[in-house]
């Protein structure tokens, strides 16, 4: 029995299904008005005066409307800057990314837009590369290797590309106790040397740092950091090159909240303050450490590529955080650093191996990325915003899909800049989008709102309106072109037709007139200048005073029955107690659970210790 009716569900599932289905998908005839259609995929609204069956209709059906009465806004996506890829030349910027500038407009709710974009790697793609070195006083024969190690470490990056430039920067700890001793003269952050293409210069910056010693252990990397990022002209990173800071420590770094320790309350504000020679960081004593959430927001803003270069004890927590941060990895250093050199060679691969893109879309853009990769042409596309295996001269190909999902509130129109990027690269491809959210603003007959109908017709129903810094004449040229009549609001048929009225607030009047098209598709105003109806209307003013005095009747009556509502409970439970208290009997009788005690002790000492007192 049991297993028959569940056979039977089953089967009345599978039936029921595909209507089910049917109504999760909008359709284009439950549409009643042409912007609810308009935002349906694929359908079109007719606005044809004489049509029978649903305006709202398949653009394939769209032949059973009038070419001239079918509504079916189309987005307009035009190249604005379309260079095509080109490998790094001194002479000029290499370009990974085409297109790098699109126009959308028009785009509307509910549908979706591809833009074709192409990425590939350059070769000799210019490199700036940071060193930010912990100082502190295990750091000292790290330093010494780095000085020693400089040379090689330059002719391998110029193996990979011949446009490699270096700088040099430090940090130690915040110069006050407990996170350095008294007498010592430490710092947060200090530019040694900015980003150029000079070696020796580097290495003897390095060879003039002095070892600093601290008082607790966590150092203040990631404040150092925050600057090395967003310290642009100081540091010296180039518009167009691949910007990697080498953060070599061997301790944990201090994080947000840590500068109460030593007073220090203000939060970090994630801003370059160097003093204006760009050498000294001048606000360790007077920000916060910064939190791991700004840490991945500035590099992933400033296009930057960290590289932790850490040793193995202090590797978990920069390895846990590494994830958080696009365009990070994590190396684990020797006890002297001595592998400095192999270590950045490896991550700059591991780092260029693969691409991603990324975007600032809002909530309402959905912005989704389709790409076979390196798979041959034909190969299935699947959605992604990665690609790995890459070598230099590797070309991905993707389709951007940007689709709008909602509108802004109170708004016909929406304008926004999408940025879409490679992780930890300055290329980018900038989307002007348009939305348009009412593709059919003067489709409806309440709506009196549409600037570029009512207003402006008002000035061919009434010259004498045309406000004197207009162009009378144009006005009165574009008024030619519409047939204004004073007939009767109904007649001939107009479809849409729209209400709009003229207010004269010297009489307080209103004249009501309407437009629309007619079965020609002219343009047609109807007006009736005899009739004048009063604008009745209440100032704002008094409508406030109303809605105030109102409020406080109302709060008054509902304070006047709470109090009568105590007042007769209060009667009542006072009656409640007199009457109780006159009907109650009191007895001497003892307590029937008290049971006084059997058995008495003495203490025979007590008497002889209060006689000995005496």
């Amino acid at each position: 029995m049991t297993c028959d009716m569940d056979l039977k569900i089953i089967s009345l599932m599978a039936i029921l299904w595909p209507f089910a289905w049917c109504q999760l998908v909008p359709s284009c005839g439950l549409a009643t008005d042409c912007k609810n259609c308009t935002i349906i995929r694929d359908c079109v609204w007719c606005r044809q005066p004489s049509f029978n069956g649903d305006r709202c209709m398949k653009r394939d059906e769209a032949d059973r409307c009038s070419t001239q009465f079918v509504v079916d806004p189309q987005v307009l996506i035009q190249l604005i800057e379309d260079n095509p890829l080109a490998e790094a030349q001194k002479s000029e910027d290499p370009i990974q990314l085409r297109p790098q500038r699109v126009s959308m407009s028009n785009a509307r709710k509910g549908q979706s837009y591809t833009i074709p974009v192409e990425f590939k790697q350059a070769k000799d793609y210019p490199i700036d590369l940071y060193f930010l070195m912990d100082l502190s006083n295990s750091m000292g024969d790290d330093k010494t290797q780095v000085e020693k190690l400089s040379s090689k470490l330059a002719a391998t990056m110029r193996n990979i590309t011949r446009y490699f430039s270096i700088g040099f920067g430090s940090f130690v700890d915040k110069n006050a106790f407990p996170y350095s001793w008294p007498e010592q003269k430490t710092y947060s952050f200090k530019n040694h040397m900015p980003i150029a293409d000079n070696i020796q210069l580097f290495t003897n910056e390095v060879n003039r740092a002095e070892i600093v010693e601290t008082y607790d252990e966590p150092e203040g990397g990631l404040e150092a950091l925050v600057q090395a990022t967003v310290c642009t002209s100081q540091i010296g990173w180039r518009a167009k090159a691949r910007h990697i800071i080498l953060m070599i420590t061997d301790n944990y770094s201090h994080l947000a909240g840590n500068g109460k320790l030593g007073g220090i309350l203000v939060p970090n504000d994630g801003s370059c303050h160097l003093n204006p020679d760009g050498r000294d960081y001048n606000f360790g004593l007077i920000h916060d450490y910064p939190s791991l959430g700004q840490i991945s927001r500035l590099v992933r803003e400033h296009s930057m590529n960290v590289i932790f270069a850490v040793t193995k004890d202090v590797a978990k927590p920069y390895q846990t955080f590494s994830p958080l941060v696009s365009g990070s990895s994590v190396g684990v250093l020797t006890s002297d650093s001595s592998n400095v050199v192999t270590l950045v060679e490896d991550q700059y691969k591991l780092i260029t191996s693969s691409v991603e893109l990324k975007d600032n879309a809002t909530n309402g853009v959905k912005v989704r990325y389709f790409t076979n990769c390196l798979q041959p042409a034909g190969s299935p596309v699947q959605e992604s915003a990665s690609c790995g295996g890459l070598k230099v001269g590797s070309l991905i190909r993707y389709n951007i899909s940007i689709e709008i999902t909602q509108c802004p509130a109170g708004k016909s129109t929406h304008r926004q800049t999408i940025v879409v990027s490679p992780v930890g690269l300055t290329d980018s491809l900038i989307i002007d989008l348009d939305i348009e959210c009412d593709q059919c603003p003067c489709e409806r007959a309440d709506n009196v709102s549409c600037p570029t109908s009512c207003k402006e017709i008002t000035y061919c129903v009434e010259p004498g309106r045309i406000p004197p810094d207009e162009d009378a004449d144009k006005i009165a040229f574009e008024c030619s072109l519409l047939n204004v009549t004073k007939d009767d609001e109904f007649s001939p048929k107009l479809f849409p037709f729209r209400k709009c009225a003229i207010i004269d607030n010297s009489t307080g009047c209103r004249r009501d007139f309407v437009y629309g098209y007619t079965e020609n598709d002219d343009k047609l105003v109807l007006y009736n200048n005899t009739i004048c109806l009063p604008n009745i209307a209440i100032p704002v003013s008094k409508i406030a005073f109303m809605m105030m005095g109102a409020l406080v009747a109302v709060g008054l009556a509902l304070l006047l029955l709470w109090r009568l509502f105590l007042f007769m409970y209060d009667r009542k439970e006072y009656a409640r107690f007199i009457n109780e208290s006159k009907n109650a009997k009191w007895t001497a009788d003892n307590n029937p659970l008290y049971v006084e005690a059997s058995v008495n002790y003495s203490n025979p000492a007590f008497q002889q210790g209060v006689a000995g007192r005496k």
